[in-house]
């Protein structure tokens, strides 16, 4: 890992600014997606989807422990592209009953959920409130996702206050708990910042402005029981419980309470399972971070079923830069050798793209 010392001087790097269509960036994922489609799944193996522990760094925050941790998190950004986080801060307790308001929540009839569903006429904030199931939104498909979520937002100008909530009476406590676990999640993904900045021969500090005010979704899914039998894995032409596809995100922070989740997996060239660790978050990079690191760092494809006899929940977290930052490609992954291969962007120019939840 670099020291400060050893960081090669920030260049000057001459881009083109080209206009970005989000809307043919999302057509051109919904047309390879198809070719993910897949029905032989395999078990991961020790080792295929690193775990990575922070709690040193965490404990003393010294620069020997943050390049320590750095370097486990940019070979698995290089390679795989996902890890297993543990060692952090957000608390089990706090988990756990993240979880139990998630169940909560799902447990209600539907008819109550619809009250506050997502991009209805009466609710000005798109994208926020409850996504029915067999859905095609988030990922858009043809074919509906196998799973029901709620889900809230923040960024630049939309609070907390701007989401859609349930009356208290409905479901008391659930705002406050989710609220609560969003503010831990959130500090969660700020501390990681100067952990992929290291990682990356930048400076510790180097994203602090860029995430001044992040763009964040986070995601609380059911996915009901019994979806597939144990050998019928979805092929070409099923549904799944939420299809195969990208996040277009920075990093995605996701809890998980069973298996379910699958990922391509580049070294192994063939789909795995990803494995439940207890406590972990799962860590992915997206497609924003990709473009920043000039495909240095890599965005896999993955999707995710239940076929177990109980239902799955998942909380996955999207972590995103201030929504108006110009994005250009990081001086450390460019150079006359290697140019640009994308053009600045700013994710709220890249909005319009909703793979990856």
């Amino acid at each position: 890992m670099l020291e400060d010392d050893d960081r090669p001087a920030r260049r000057e790097t001459v881009v083109v600014r080209s206009e970005f269509d989000p809307g043919a960036k999302e057509r051109e994922l919904r047309a390879e997606s198809s070719s993910w489609e897949t029905s032989v799944v395999v078990d991961a193996e020790p080792g295929d989807i690193p775990v990575v522990d922070i709690s040193a760094y965490v404990e003393s925050g010294s620069e020997a422990d943050l390049a320590t941790v750095a370097a486990l998190v940019n070979d698995a950004c290089e390679t795989v592209g996902f890890f297993q986080l543990i060692g952090h801060t957000v608390q089990t307790d706090l988990i756990d009953s993240t979880f139990d308001a998630v169940r909560a929540f799902h447990d209600l009839p539907v008819d109550e959920k619809q009250q506050i569903a997502m991009d209805g006429a009466d609710w000005p904030l798109g994208g926020v409130g409850y996504l029915g199931l067999r859905s095609r939104k988030l990922p858009s498909r043809d074919r509906g996702n196998l799973n029901e979520a709620f889900l809230i937002k923040g960024q630049e100008g939309i609070g907390v206050d701007d989401n859609q909530w349930l009356a208290d009476d409905v479901l008391p406590g659930f705002r406050t708990t989710v609220e609560t676990y969003a503010s831990a999640v959130n500090e969660l993904a700020l501390r990681l910042l100067p952990i992929y900045a290291t990682a990356l021969g930048l400076d510790p500090s180097f994203f602090s402005d860029a995430f001044r005010d992040p763009t964040w979704r986070l995601r609380m899914t059911h996915y009901p029981p019994d979806q597939f039998g144990a050998d019928d894995n979805p092929g070409a032409g099923a549904e799944y419980g939420i299809a195969p596809h990208v996040d277009t995100t920075f990093f995605t922070l996701l809890l998980q309470d069973g298996p379910g989740l699958t990922i391509y997996s580049h070294p192994r060239d063939e789909w795995i399972t990803a494995p439940v660790v207890e406590g972990a978050y799962v860590v992915n990079s997206g497609e924003l971070l990709k473009h920043w690191t000039n495909d240095r760092y890599l965005s896999v494809r993955h999707f995710a079923n239940n076929d177990a006899h109980v239902s799955r929940y998942s909380i996955p977290f999207f972590y995103n830069a201030t929504a108006s930052h110009p994005m250009e490609c990081l001086p450390t992954c460019c150079s006359d050798d290697n140019p640009p291969k994308y053009p600045p962007i700013s994710y709220g120019e890249s909005q319009a793209v909703a793979q990856g939840e």
